[in-house]
């Protein structure tokens, strides 16, 4: 019997079929491995808090050193982490109100836009202009914050900006102040369910736990709530702020500021399929829609661009002495038509490194470009 054994091991050792599937095995093991590991790098070492509010439960979602937590115990505050790790504060949970469309000027307001996941740029430009402190606390007072949109996308710290917005926002009220966060088309992408320039990170993570992406922004979750309840279009004093521009479309008088904010916000979580059952819905989140159109800051005719004399009935019909736009990049903060509208998207990484500039501060009356450097800061209207 033993001889049998030993004889039938040999055997199988030497026959081909045999050794084939065996190699077939550790093909297929080896491959799983591989993927396992792969999706692990792809995850990303830090991200979240996510909170999904569930059948009257909370369940918190995060990524810690490259490893999927879900809670169903929220301790607050609640630590927020870069991905690299080098940044983290701590947020607490506030009650979410719908914003108001028109604010009182302040002695001063800080103009940004576009951080598109690029924490260390974000915070690096509010520290330099004292907006901030090294506890990444409000030190403006009662100053106020205007960022024009597109947090999501392209980088991979997408959470940390939203949060410290969030956190920004609770603490700027309680002392005067004032953070305003307009919605911008990576927004409008993101929650159609668009993710063309979402980072693997991001997908990785809800793919893990049998969830879209969009879902993590759904009115079942706290920074979903909370991001569809901001506003497209927003005043301070005279000065206008939106995400893209705005195209003749916009001088017919049903687009009030309140309509097109309230429009957005009912269409916002919407699919494109059923956005394009209403035409508010596709006329807003189309091409010459406020979230998109770049003919105020660009002159292509492709733009279809805004001549001087819409752009003048436009101002009046809002009444503002000064637009203030993101969306499009350009090499430094920009002016148009005699410094009536601001582009305010630049590259920021590369800004923040060549010393160039980041947003607006417009104060006394004046409108300075300002740099990570404030003793840069200079008046250019």
């Amino acid at each position: 019997m033993q001889n049998n054994r030993k004889y039938n091991l040999k055997h199988l050792c030497t026959d081909p079929n045999w050794i084939s599937t065996q190699y077939f095995l550790l093909f297929i093991l080896f491959g799983f491995q591989q993927l396992h590991a792969q999706a692990q790098q792809l995850l990303g070492q830090h991200d979240g808090p996510y909170f999904f509010y569930e059948a009257g439960n909370t369940k918190s979602v995060r990524v810690v050193d490259g490893k999927i937590q879900v809670d169903n115990l929220i301790k607050e505050p609640f630590s927020v982490s870069t991905e690299d790790g080098q940044y983290h504060f701590e947020v607490s949970r506030h009650p979410i109100t719908v914003p108001k469309e028109v604010y009182r000027p302040s002695d001063k307001i800080i103009v940004l836009s576009d951080p598109h996941g690029d924490f260390a740029s974000f915070y690096a430009i509010l520290k330099a202009q004292k907006v901030v402190n090294a506890n990444y606390e409000w030190t403006f007072g009662k100053n106020q914050l205007v960022v024009i949109g597109d947090v999501f996308d392209r980088g991979k710290d997408v959470l940390p900006i939203f949060w410290l917005i969030y956190k920004l926002e609770h603490e700027a009220v309680k002392a005067g102040g004032q953070v305003h966060f307009l919605l911008g088309n990576h927004e409008e992408m993101l929650m159609r369910g668009n993710y063309k320039y979402t980072q693997d990170k991001y997908k990785v993570l809800a793919d893990s736990i049998g969830r879209s992406y969009r879902d993590f922004w759904s009115s079942e979750t706290e920074l979903g709530r909370w991001l569809q309840s901001k506003n497209t279009m927003e005043k301070i004093g005279d000065y206008l702020f939106v995400h893209a521009g705005l195209s003749t479309a916009m001088l017919d008088p049903k687009w009030t500021i309140p309509a097109v904010n309230d429009s957005v916000r009912r269409y916002l979580f919407h699919t494109k399929e059923e956005r394009q059952q209403s035409e508010a819905a596709s006329f807003l989140f189309g091409s010459e829609g406020p979230l998109w159109y770049r003919g105020m800051v660009v002159k292509e005719e492709k733009y279809h661009p805004l001549g001087e004399e819409d752009l003048n009935n436009m101002m009046k019909i809002y009444g503002a002495k000064q637009i203030f736009v993101g969306h499009t990049i350009f090499p430094e903060v920009s002016s148009f038509y005699e410094g009536k509208v601001y582009g305010v998207n630049v590259n920021n990484e590369s800004n923040r490194l060549k010393g160039r500039s980041r947003g607006l501060l417009m104060e006394g009356g004046k409108i300075k470009v300002i740099y990570d450097d404030i003793t840069k800061n200079k008046v250019i209207n």
